[in-house]
């Protein structure tokens, strides 16, 4: 029985299950909103939240790797050493995305304004960690616990 192992990620972690959901609602289309608010010519609310993993993984990251180039040739036969230390538990760096918009038209849609807030999470970067050399590697490629967040609002008229 043949096992493929997919990218560079370990065997338990190979797979992520990644998704996104979106839903808008034009307001203006309200019987309530048309009677009480009749300067609203167009109102729109939409949000969205969705998560990605990250292609940008290297292939068989969570193996050892060896290497004859730079070793020393002993009796004419060459040695190996390790150029990458081994991590079982190396798996998919996870990114969760927030978005609420809300699109107003005033005065039979003569002015516009749009406000956006976004709010972007990265959890469990690959990060190069550094490590002592007399471990023999000189960092190891690890994913890191950090939470990494970039929130905003915007404004367009």
């Amino acid at each position: 029985m043949r096992r493929e192992v997919r990218a560079g990620l370990g065997r338990a972690r190979q797979f992520g299950n990644f998704g996104a959901l979106g839903a808008a609602w034009i307001f203006t289309e309200e019987s309530w909103i048309k009677d009480h608010l009749a300067f609203l010519s167009f109102g729109k609310l939409r949000g969205s939240y969705g998560t990605t993993g990250s292609d940008q993984v290297g292939d068989y990251g969570y193996l050892t790797r060896w290497s004859s180039l730079g070793s020393i040739a002993l009796r004419w036969c060459a040695t190996l050493h390790p150029t990458q230390h081994a991590d079982p538990n190396f798996h998919w760096p996870t990114n969760k995305k927030l978005a609420r918009r809300i699109d107003l038209g005033f005065f039979k849609d003569r002015f516009h304004l749009s406000v956006d807030y976004y709010r972007d999470r990265s959890d469990d970067q690959l990060v190069q960690f550094p490590t002592p050399l007399l471990s023999g590697f000189s960092g190891v490629i690890a994913n890191s616990p950090a939470l990494v967040q970039n929130s905003g609002v915007e404004f367009y008229a």
